[in-house]
Formats: C-alpha cells, structure tokens, sequence
C-alpha cells in the first residue's frame, strides 16, 4: 500500500470533510489520555511537514501489518480536515486492525492542549 497516492500535502482534499470518523483536537487531547491509560497506543500523524508536539509524519511504515499492535488509534491530520478524512476513508478499510481517525479542521484549528 502507498498512502501517498490518496493525497497532495500541499493541497486540501474536501472528499473527506463529511463521513470520516473524527475528532476535535479537545477530544484527541482526552480520549489519548483515556486510550494510553488502558494501554492502548495512539499515533498521531502529520500529513503536512506542519508537526506539533508528539506528532510524526506519514510514511508506507506506519500502516504495515504488524508494526503497531491491533487496536492502534492512528490520528490524522492535514490543512483543514478535508484530506485527512478522505485517507482516512481509504485506510480505514485496508487496515482493519488499526483505528483511523480523522482530526477535524486539521492544523488550522490546533491548539496546545491546555493542562
């Protein structure tokens, strides 16, 4: 699989504004806390060369069968939202394993958590 073929960092994708399975960056912030508390691992996932704190970026790697452990939540985020949610759509199936989501807004509506 080559996640690069299902986006442009450089440009928004707004196939993917509706339908994604998605979170506000508030809600990463806590169900991060929530899912790690229980052992569960949560990635996210700069799709853009825009990183913030604990992010990394997209690679083929990330996705392989067996790099991460089942029930792994990958966050994805872009500019707006919008071709985060279209990767996400495509992933979602070919992953089964994994959970993808997608961060609403994207980078545009970051902000720090606040703790």
């Amino acid at each position: 699989m080559d996640v690069f073929k299902y986006f442009d960092k450089n440009t928004c994708n707004f196939l993917g504004k509706t339908g994604s399975d998605k979170w506000s960056w508030e809600e990463y912030y806590t169900n991060k806390r929530i899912l790690e508390a229980d052992g569960v691992k949560v990635i996210l996932v700069d799709m853009i060369d825009h990183p913030v704190e604990g992010a990394v970026p997209i690679s083929n790697k990330l996705f392989a069968p067996g790099a991460y452990p089942k029930g792994t939540f990958f966050v994805l985020y872009c500019h707006s939202g919008g071709s985060s949610g279209y990767v996400q759509k495509q992933l979602k199936p070919q992953c089964p394993d994994y959970n993808i989501i997608n961060l609403a807004g994207g980078i545009s509506a970051y902000q720090p958590e606040s703790k």
